[in-house]
């Protein structure tokens, strides 16, 4: 019998789309918005992206959230990027992001006042 080493088989599955992100591939990456009593739940999957590699900032009224491959370990190429407008009735200081069971949560609470957040890095929680 065979046995199959996932450390291994991930290993090779991240270089490989590596290798096709560099050459113009993209790879699949699954997103549900529903919006939430408080505010909006974007729920973020992609197959094999290391939770570490996701970067999720505010610039200039938009939601960024990119994931980046490492080509080595001063470069990096892309996975994704995608960027939503925060709408005016959401308070954008106060969104926030988690990492739960191989998804990436980012739930953006609706304004409780006037509060519009500067730009700003949005740190993931790791349960």
């Amino acid at each position: 019998m065979m046995t199959i080493d996932k450390t291994l088989t991930k290993k090779l599955a991240m270089q490989s789309q590596a290798e096709n992100i560099a050459g113009g591939g993209t790879v699949p990456t699954k997103m549900f918005l529903s919006e939430e009593e408080n505010g909006y739940l974007l729920r973020l999957t992609a197959a094999s992206v290391n939770p570490d590699s996701y970067k999720i900032e505010i610039r200039q009224g938009h939601l960024i959230i990119m994931s980046l491959v490492k080509i080595n370990e001063f470069e990096g190429v892309p996975r994704f990027m995608q960027a939503f407008p925060i709408l005016p009735h959401v308070d954008s200081s106060g969104i926030e992001a988690r990492y739960v069971e191989d998804e990436l949560h980012i739930f953006a609470p609706f304004n409780q006042g006037t509060s519009r957040g500067e730009n700003r890095r949005i740190d993931i929680d790791f349960d």
